[in-house]
């Protein structure tokens, strides 16, 4: 997926926490669970840093161990070990979950396009690409939007709206899918 669509799922996923009553009931639990979940969606995609050294070093390694196995605990661990500290008191566990489902989201969406990713590393340097899903796919990204902006204006509980959403997403994901094949 494109870095916007990341972003919304992170806020989104953020908005879905909030059905978690550890997060929910804690003063700053809401908004450590939103930066580490907007944080979580963007973290695979640190391998951009490798433009700086060459476009042809970015598009060889993009993709590759930063959506891999090992980085989703990685990416997970160095995130919710840094918001613990900065959000102390915050159950580091239920925070760590939701970091994880947003990098996990991240890479399996990856999974979805032309591009893939090389997620079975280190069992396998293959890349994994299914093509159901384009990089870019408008129903995705304005379902968030529409979400979100219930969720902001008060139109809407975050613990109504985001499970509806993510319940709606995944019939979506397993329409394309099922019309692919």
């Amino acid at each position: 997926m494109d870095s916007g669509t990341h972003l919304v799922f992170g806020l989104g996923l953020g908005g879905l926490a909030l059905t978690d009553p550890a997060i929910a009931s804690h003063p700053y639990g809401p908004v450590a669970v939103l930066i580490g979940t907007i944080i979580g969606s963007q973290a695979p995609d640190a391998d951009t840093l490798l433009r700086f050294k060459s476009n042809a070093d970015y598009i060889r390694n993009h993709r590759g161990l930063s959506h891999s196995f090992p980085a989703l605990i990685g990416w997970t661990v160095l995130i919710t070990l840094v918001l613990s500290l900065v959000f102390r008191g915050v159950p580091w566990l239920h925070l760590g979950a939701w970091v994880l489902l947003a990098v996990v989201v991240h890479v399996a969406t990856d999974l979805f396009n032309s591009y893939g990713t090389q997620a079975l590393r280190p069992v396998s340097r293959k890349w994994v690409a299914w093509n159901i899903i384009h990089i870019f796919d408008p129903a995705i990204f304005l379902a968030h939007v529409a979400a979100i902006l219930l969720w902001m204006s008060g139109w809407a509980s975050p613990t109504a709206i985001f499970p509806a959403l993510y319940g709606l997403l995944v019939l979506y994901y397993g329409w394309r899918t099922y019309v692919h094949r």
